[in-house]
């Protein structure tokens, strides 16, 4: 391979090196909604009966509301969400949730927690 050539080729391999690394990384960030400024609240649920729908509304700002029956990952804009999880009724029984209320505040490319466990009533 003549000089020449070599040269060339070198030049365009380091060309094409630099390229990529301007780009970034950009690889899989786990949907942390940080480029569209966004964030994520994740809403678990426990104690309901394999089957069984749980009762749960998410409100937010701008009137948003949601209504969810299973554990969700909900990609929203920043701000302070309401989650209201209403009682159950299973064939043996009544389930109430635990809290029966919460806020979380969703942060750009953050995930935010809410837990919602459902038990027996209280006596």
């Amino acid at each position: 391979m003549s000089v020449a050539l070599r040269s060339s080729l070198c030049q365009f391999l380091i060309a094409c090196c630099l390229g990529i690394a301007a780009c970034g990384g950009g690889g899989d960030d786990e949907g942390d909604g940080s480029a569209s400024g966004t964030g994520e609240l994740m809403i678990s649920i426990s104690g309901l009966p394999s089957g069984t729908s749980a009762a749960i509304t998410v409100l937010g700002p701008g009137e948003f509301r949601q209504t969810l029956t299973q554990p969700s990952t909900l990609t929203l804009a920043p701000g302070s969400y309401t989650v209201v999880a209403a009682n159950v009724l299973t064939s043996s029984g009544l389930l109430q949730p635990q809290p029966p209320s919460q806020t979380v505040g969703v942060a750009a490319g953050a995930r935010a927690l809410a837990n919602v466990i459902y038990g027996p009533p209280e006596m």
